[in-house]
């Protein structure tokens, strides 16, 4: 390997590290607006985190479709291979190792007793956001069964659709859910642009989501070269970075704030941050799919399908059953530690 791959996998892995900071600051932020404006811990996080922390994983297919067809560096079927791994691995890597990631960090809060009992969760709430998302999964890879671009016109407005009721019934369910606005807005820590003020300005408020949300696009851009010269160095077929490393560096976001807000007993914040941005992956970023590529799924793809449905599930099933404890969240990750295990038997 020469000088300047190390140098690539040194400025990809301070980018993980800057995501990761800017993320939490994006967190602070959110926190502060659904206080603000009076919202329910599980409006903030399904629509306003899932969201915004969702924009850089929207715009990486976006730079992937736009570099094949604008870049002459860039092969047409290498931005779509990008980009389609990118669509796909968002939701399934937030079902997988998201989840898996949340459910343990309960677990280890309630092995040094920091926690008891079960996690705090709106079980209605999260059956509704998974339906959302079975609906939108389910019509986005039916895109595939439906080569004719006309169709596949149509799939795309019905998701767009089918997103914009989503958000439309959120907000109105979060109107009558103040009680549990309670959960959010207790313990506040202060806003980063405004650390002296103990209620913030609405200004300030939406600057630091501004430039935080920059900052995520901004390494969403960067992040897309260090995928392109890694693939090429190693050999590795584009599609195969794209399902696994683009999700890891773009779904931070959802991963760290999740994680944040069980460490502070927020448990239906997290939980509504990943499934509100399961929502949105199967349908914004679905959208640019079903326009702007083929949408011919093969191989890995379809493994990666099969393992997001079925964590899906079994989430949804326990949900249903008022069972959802940290140990079925867990299984997700025991989940995605499979599908790595059969991405590895198939390319190595």
């Amino acid at each position: 390997m020469t000088l300047d791959f190390w140098m690539q996998v040194g400025w990809g892995l301070l980018l993980l590290v800057l995501i990761v900071a800017d993320c939490a600051m994006f967190t602070n932020a959110i926190e502060w607006l659904g206080k603000r404006l009076n919202l329910s811990d599980g409006a903030v996080g399904s629509v306003l985190a899932a969201v915004g922390t969702a924009l850089p994983e929207t715009m990486m297919p976006i730079v992937a479709l736009s570099a094949g067809l604008l870049d002459p560096k860039i092969s047409l079927r290498v931005g779509q291979d990008i980009g389609v791994g990118a669509i796909l691995g968002a939701p399934f890597l937030l079902s997988t190792l998201a989840m898996g990631l949340t459910g343990l960090t309960f677990i280890i809060q309630k092995a040094v007793g920091k926690r008891d009992g079960l996690m705090r969760l709106d079980m209605p709430w999260t059956r509704r956001d998974l339906k959302y998302f079975f609906v939108a999964y389910a019509l986005l890879i039916s895109g595939h069964f439906l080569p004719m671009y006309g169709i596949r016109v149509g799939l795309a407005v019905t998701l767009l659709m089918l997103y914009g009721l989503y958000v439309t019934r959120t907000l109105m369910k979060a109107q009558k859910d103040t009680a549990l606005s309670e959960e959010v807005h207790d313990e506040l820590q202060p806003l980063w642009f405004a650390p002296r003020f103990s209620v913030p300005s609405m200004l300030s408020i939406w600057l630091q989501v501004g430039v935080s949300l920059g900052a995520l696009i901004w390494m969403a851009h960067e992040f897309v070269d260090v995928i392109q010269a890694t693939a090429e160095t190693l050999h590795i077929a584009p599609l195969v970075l794209s399902l696994l490393i683009i999700p890891i560096a773009t779904e931070l976001p959802e991963k760290f704030n999740s994680v944040v807000w069980v460490l502070h007993k927020k448990d239906n914040l997290a939980l509504g941050n990943l499934t509100g941005a399961m929502v949105f992956q199967s349908c914004i970023p679905g959208v640019v799919g079903l326009l702007m590529t083929p949408w011919h799924l093969e191989g890995l793809a379809w493994a990666n399908v099969i393992f997001c449905v079925v964590s899906s599930a079994i989430m949804f099933l326990f949900a249903r059953g008022g069972a959802l404890t940290p140990w079925v969240f867990a299984s997700g990750g025991i989940l995605y530690l499979g599908y790595l295990s059969y991405v590895w038997q198939t390319v190595f």
